[in-house]
């Protein structure tokens, strides 16, 4: 970015057609798709009692999906506005949502928050004399397979007590943090566990499988994320236990999610702008989606994001003034 930020530039057409293109994107993805399921978030959370059980899994299911159309619509206004002026941000989230495990996850996710963790936290205590002399003492006590996890667990104990603490002082996101790393060191224990496993069942790399983990992130994160949702520690445990304990048939009616505060319509919308953010996912993984829309002929182009431009405009959901609400990553 330093290269691009300081360096001489000149008017490219090319250039700020696309970053135009990229906040065009952004703004799609933060007026039509997050503020719209916003209003269904809020209320899932405001009132704990009426929307327990399945409402609580469908509130962390919302949550994500707000969550994820909100970041990384910020993201794409922040990078589209540099990209105009000829300035190149690195990329902060690469298709989080298609990740196998939790680990590839936040190898996806807020890829500047995570490389900074690593390179200013984690290496420099890993490496400290300190861990060094834990290492050997550690093998000499508990043995060499043993004793070489604890100086890394340790690390990776303080790096994500510390993302929670970055996120904010408080216990939700303390809890948050240890629980990611609770995940993950767990994931890495049962490795043996996987292998031997993949050695009896032939399912590795089948599509089956493959989305099979998929599901299974999306469902840990979005689990994890709750305590965000109800910024309660206690209050976050209860509503996940009524997932298990209180959900029922008699909760899955239109009625109750209309109740929440958007129509019928809304859902549509969501799900349809949820369904180009799925698209847009897997056609980017050959390539630059811009790069290919480009390829394309001028009429064709015209119709797609003068179409992106009418929808964001039409289906937007605007509060009071027309005003979008504040992106989620203010608070931080």
């Amino acid at each position: 970015m330093s290269k691009t930020l300081y360096e001489e530039h000149r008017f490219d057409w090319k250039t700020v057609s696309f970053g135009l293109e990229r906040i065009l994107w952004g703004f799609f993805k933060k007026l039509v798709i997050a503020d719209r399921i916003l209003v269904a978030v809020q209320a899932i959370i405001a009132d704990p009692d009426t929307y327990n059980g399945f409402y609580a899994f469908a509130g962390a299911m919302f949550y994500a999906l707000e969550l994820y159309a909100d970041f990384t619509g910020g993201i794409d206004i922040t990078i589209g506005v540099a990209e105009t002026m000829g300035i190149k941000v690195t990329e902060n989230f690469i298709r989080p949502y298609f990740s196998k495990n939790i680990k590839e996850y936040w190898n996806r996710w807020h890829i500047t928050m995570g490389t900074w963790f690593t390179d200013y936290i984690f290496y420099p205590i890993s490496a400290s004399q300190f861990m060094m002399k834990l290492s050997k003492k550690s093998r000499a006590r508990l043995g060499n397979n043993l004793g070489k996890r604890v100086p890394v667990y340790l690390s990776s104990f303080i790096v994500w007590f510390t993302t929670g603490i970055w996120h904010g002082a408080s216990w939700n996101f303390i809890v948050w943090g240890l629980g990611n790393f609770v995940v993950i060191m767990i994931s890495q224990e049962l490795e043996p566990f996987y292998r031997w496993f993949h050695s009896k069942v032939k399912v590795a790399g089948t599509f089956g499988w493959k989305l099979f983990q998929i599901i299974r992130t999306v469902l840990i994160m979005s689990s994890l994320r709750m305590f965000d949702c109800y910024r309660d520690v206690p209050l976050t445990f209860k509503m996940f236990g009524s997932i298990f304990s209180k959900s029922s048939l008699s909760q899955l009616n239109a009625d109750a999610f209309i109740g929440m505060g958007i129509a019928e319509y809304d859902y549509a919308i969501v799900f349809l702008g949820m369904l180009v953010l799925v698209i847009v996912s897997l056609v980017q993984r050959s390539g630059s989606v811009r790069e290919k829309i480009a390829a394309k002929a001028a009429p064709v182009r015209f119709i797609i994001w003068y179409g992106l431009f009418m929808a964001t405009v039409v289906f937007g959901a605007y509060g009071i003034g027309y005003s979008a609400s504040q992106f989620i990553y203010n608070q931080f």
